[in-house]
């Protein structure tokens, strides 16, 4: 991604709590399962673990 680092990390948090968002409600998730949704989420979150610490973010948030 060609940005600085501070736009960087927001882009990529926001990007968490949007993948966040459509894997705990399948209904906002258009074209895209749950099981898809929950596995993006969990990627970004493990490739990226300091700025999910950060944002207060975990694995266990998109399971009920």
């Amino acid at each position: 991604m060609n940005a600085r680092p501070q736009i960087r990390d927001a882009i990529l948090i926001g990007r968490m709590k949007e993948w966040k968002m459509r894997a705990r409600c399948p209904l906002l998730a258009k074209g895209y399962p749950a099981w898809k949704c929950r596995k993006n989420y969990l990627s970004l979150l493990r490739a990226h673990p300091s700025l999910a610490q950060r944002a207060g973010l975990r694995e266990s948030d998109v399971y009920r």
